[in-house]
């Protein structure tokens, strides 16, 4: 085993053992189930099913609404009437009463994040959902201390007692890396089983946005462009970092050749969703106001409403 072990740390990049120690550390005991695993899609008691979304809107377009600062920059009111998917922190847009999201993505709370931050997203959502007639949550877990589910099922909330029934949890506890090898694997993209792993929650939207049919899939504050200055590790939304949470304690620990190996896959696997639904007749499109990210042809949002 030792000789094992030093052949990994002398083969594998330094970059890769940071990022398999940083998952490990992610994916802690303490997620209820009776089992030990997590429980999938729903809170105790919940009756309603995740299925039935399969392909509910099939043939038609969504609009994934990230959060970069590019946002600030376009009107997003002419989303009105037009499918969305929110993500993060989304929700504390200001037309968000005019563009009504029909979904909100979260992806699973990791180190070094705790409940603090976990109740300020849950609390900021019932606030600014609250009133929505339509609107369904999907929440990301791993095995870990602070998720969601754990906040939600521990933690008096008002949250809970007014989403009980549109909140589905995805398990990510063994999702698997997207690979030349794997991508086109219908078991991938399967988001009642195990989905593949994410590296931003634009990946958990996209996933979602394929099992629910669509087949044009248009994203907007997908800046990704962190690279353009790598030590500035705040402001890198269109809030302020008072009114979502701050990245600075995550973000501060990102050296270099970090960010270099987190963008690289990101890239890759980009140009593997690509791939894969294109197969399917699916188009991603990218809509975001300026950004680093090439991988899908660009539009602009006003093209789409001419």
């Amino acid at each position: 085993m030792k000789i094992k072990k030093a052949i990994k740390e002398w083969i594998l990049p330094p970059g890769f053992l940071k990022l398999r120690r940083y998952l490990k550390e992610s994916v802690r005991s303490g997620f209820p189930g009776d089992d030990g695993n997590p429980k999938k899609y729903s809170l105790p008691n919940q009756q309603n099913d995740l299925r039935s979304f399969k392909e509910k809107y099939n043939g038609q377009r969504c609009f994934v609404l990230a959060t970069g600062p590019s946002i600030q920059k376009q009107d997003l009111r002419v989303l009105k009437g037009e499918k969305c998917i929110g993500v993060s922190m989304f929700h504390l847009h200001e037309h968000i009463d005019i563009i009504k999201p029909i979904w909100h993505v979260l992806a699973p709370p990791h180190p070094p994040f705790k409940f603090d931050t976990v109740k300020k997203i849950i609390d900021s959502s019932w606030e600014r959902y609250k009133d929505f007639n339509e609107i369904n949550f999907m929440l990301g877990s791993f095995e870990y201390e602070y998720s969601y589910l754990n906040y939600l099922t521990t933690q008096q909330n008002e949250f809970l007692k007014r989403f009980r029934d549109s909140v589905y949890f995805i398990n990510y506890n063994k999702a698997k890396v997207l690979s030349e090898k794997n991508f086109d694997r219908e078991e991938m993209w399967n988001i009642e089983e195990n989905p593949f792993l994410l590296r931003t929650v634009i990946y958990s939207a996209i996933q979602l946005a394929n099992y629910l049919g669509f087949k044009e899939i248009i994203l907007l504050g997908c800046d990704h462009d962190y690279l353009y200055d790598i030590n500035r590790i705040e402001n890198h939304h269109f809030y302020s970092e008072e009114q979502g949470f701050s990245d600075r304690e995550n973000l501060s620990a990102f050296d270099r050749e970090r960010w270099f190996f987190e963008y690289y896959n990101r890239w890759k696997d980009y140009r593997l969703m690509r791939r894969y639904l294109a197969l399917k007749g699916v188009k991603i499109i990218n809509a975001t106001e300026g950004g680093m990210l090439d991988v899908f042809p660009r539009r602009n949002l006003e093209d789409f409403f001419h």
